[in-house]
C-alpha cells in the first residue's frame, strides 16, 4: 500500500484533511476516526494518523468528505471532540505517521540496525523510558563497537556512529575534514579543528574582502533576510518524510542542549549558502553547507552556543567565496531569525528537508552526511520537547549575538585590518609625493 501525500488544516470544530490520491479506487473508499486517530483506505493507499488531541468518532453526523476530481484528492472534515481546541504539530509528518510518545532521545547512545527488508516500526526506549524512532541507512560496522568506544569516538546525530568513515574512507575521498574521526576523541576535535582552520586563514583574502569588499559582497550583506521561503513545509518535503525508512537509536551519548547546539552550525552553513546565493541552491551548496558546518565537518561536540558560533564564524572567513565578518555576523542574524519564528521547529524541519536534497543532488558522497546526521535530525525536530530546546538555544543565542567581538574571533582582526590601513594610508601618501614629471 502506498502512504498518500496528505495537508492539515483547522478551524475551531474541525481538522480538515486533504489527501492526495489520484489513482484511488473509489468504490473501496472507507476512512475511521476516533480518540486520537485517523484511518484512511482507498486502494492502492493508505494513511493512519495519530493526534495529540482528540476527535470524534466517525458516525457522529459532523464529518464530511468530499472528492475533487480535477485535483485527485479527497477533503475529509473530522470534527474535534473539544471545540476551539488547538491541535499542535500538524506539519510534523512523520510524527503523525509514527509517533513517539516522548519527546527527546538522551541519556546513552548506541546504534541498532533493523533488518534491510522489515517494514516494522519498532520503539525505542531511552534512559528514562521514552520512546523513539529513528530513520538511518548507514552502512553497518564489520565488527560492533563496545559502549565505551562510542562514547568516546562516535559522531554522528547524538555522536552515535561509528566505524562508517573508517570503512568507507577509500571511497568518500575528503568527505569531511577529519581524516580518522576513529582515533581522535570527541572531546579533542573543537582543538584539532581550531589549529586547523587556524592555519587555513589567508590573511590576503581576508583583508580583500573587508577593506575593499565588491559590490556584489555588499549587496549581500544588506540584503533583507527573505524569511517567507522558510515558513511552510512543501509539497516536495511531505514526499520526503511520508517515506524515510525506519531503524532505531537506542542510546544517545549526548544531551538534547548539546544535539540542539550541533544542529545550530548545520543551520549556519546553509544560511550562508542561501545569502551568498540569494536565496537559491547551485552545485556548490553541498560543498559549501559541509564545510562551514564543524558538526558535519569534523564531528566536533561543543559546550555551548558561544563555542559553537565562534567556530562557525571561523570556518566561514576560512574556507568560502567570501570572507567577510560582517557577512558572518549577517548570517548569526538570519539565523536568530529563524529560531525566534513563531513556529521554529516547522521552519527548522523544511530547512532540514532541503538540506537533505541538497546532499542528495550534490554526489562526492555526501548523501553520507544524511546518514550520520540530517536524516536522523528530521526525525528528532519533530519530537514533543525539541521547540523547547531551540528556544532556550534561541535565548543563549540573542546574548551572544549582542555581545560577540572580534577579539572573540581570534587572528587578532582589529590589529591586522588597523595595520592594513595604516600601510594603504603609507602608500597613498608616498604615491601623492611623488615629483609629477611633464
Amino acid at each position: 500500500m502506498l502512504t498518500p501525500v496528505f495537508w492539515i488544516t483547522q478551524d475551531d470544530d474541525s481538522l480538515l484533511i486533504r489527501i492526495r490520491a489520484p489513482h484511488g479506487n473509489l468504490a473501496e473508499l472507507d476512512y475511521d476516526h476516533g480518540e486520537y486517530m485517523f484511518v484512511f483506505t482507498c486502494p492502492p493507499y493508505f494513511l493512519r494518523l495519530h493526534f495529540k488531541q482528540m476527535v470524534e468518532e466517525y458516525g457522529s453526523g459532523n464529518g464530511k468528505v468530499e472528492w475533487n476530481s480535477d485535483e485527485g484528492e479527497f477533503h475529509i472534515r473530522v470534527p474535534k471532540i473539544h471545540k476551539s481546541e488547538h491541535f499542535t504539530n500538524l506539519d510534523m509528518i512523520t510524527e503523525l505517521l509514527n509517533p513517539s510518545t516522548a519527546a527527546q532521545p538522551h541519556g546513552r547512545a548506541l546504534v541498532e540496525e533493523i533488518e534491510e527488508n522489515s517494514e516494522e516500526e519498532e520503539d525505542v526506549e531511552d534512559s528514562e523510558g521514552n520512546e523513539f524512532l529513528i530513520d538511518q541507512e548507514i552502512p553497518s560496522t564489520e565488527e560492533p563497537k563496545s559502549d565505551t568506544e562510542i562514547k568516546k569516538f562516535g559522531y554522528g546525530f547524538g555522536w552515535t556512529k561509528i566505524g562508517i568513515i573508517e570503512r568507507l574512507r577509500g571511497e568518500i575521498g575528503n568527505l569531511v575534514d577529519i581524516q580518522n574521526p576513529e582515533d581522535v576523541e570527541i572531546l579533542m576535535r573543537l582543538e584539532e579543528m581550531t589549529k586547523t582552520d587556524w592555519e587555513a586563514f589567508d590573511e590576503g583574502r581576508y583583508l580583500a574582502d573587508t577593506l575593499e569588499p565588491e559590490e556584489e559582497l555588499l549587496s549581500l550583506v544588506s540584503a533583507p533576510f527573505s524569511m517567507s521561503q522558510f515558513l511552510e513545509i512543501t509539497e516536495e518535503d511531505r514526499m520526503k518524510l511520508k517515506d524515510l525508512r525506519k531503524t532505531k537509536i537506542s542510546k544517545i551519548w549526548a544531551t538534547n542542549e548539546e544535539i540542539g547546539i550541533s544542529l545550530l552550525d548545520i543551520l549556519y552553513g546553509y544560511l550562508y549558502d542561501q545569502r551568498v546565493n540569494q536565496w537559491e541552491s547551485n552545485c556548490e551548496s553541498g560543498w559549501t553547507v559541509a564545510k562551514l558546518s564543524p558538526s558535519l565537518s569534523y564531528f566536533v561536540k561543543f559546550g555551548s552556543v558561544k563555542e559553537c558560533v565562534i567556530s562557525s564564524i571561523r570556518r566561514s572567513i576560512c574556507y568560502p567565496l567570501y570572507r567577510n565578518l560582517c557577512l558572518s555576523l549577517r548570517i548569526l542574524e538570519d539565523l536568530l531569525q529563524i529560531l525566534s519564528s513563531a513556529h521554529p521547529t516547522t521552519v527548522i524541519l523544511h530547512i532540514l528537508c532541503d538540506i537533505h536534497r541538497i546532499f542528495i543532488d550534490s554526489g562526492d558522497f555526501r548523501y553520507i552526511l544524511n546518514d550520520l546526521f540530517i536524516t536522523d535530525y528530521i526525525f528528532w525536530i519533530q519530537t514533543d520537547d525539541s521547540e523547547d530546546v531551540v528556544r532556550g538555544i534561541q535565548k543563549e543565542l540573542e546574548d551572544v549575538v549582542a555581545g560577540i567581538q572580534k577579539a572573540d574571533v581570534g587572528w587578532d582582526l582589529e590589529i591586522l585590518e588597523t595595520e592594513a590601513k595604516m600601510q594603504a594610508t603609507t602608500l597613498d601618501s608616498d604615491d601623492d609625493e611623488m615629483p609629477q614629471n611633464n
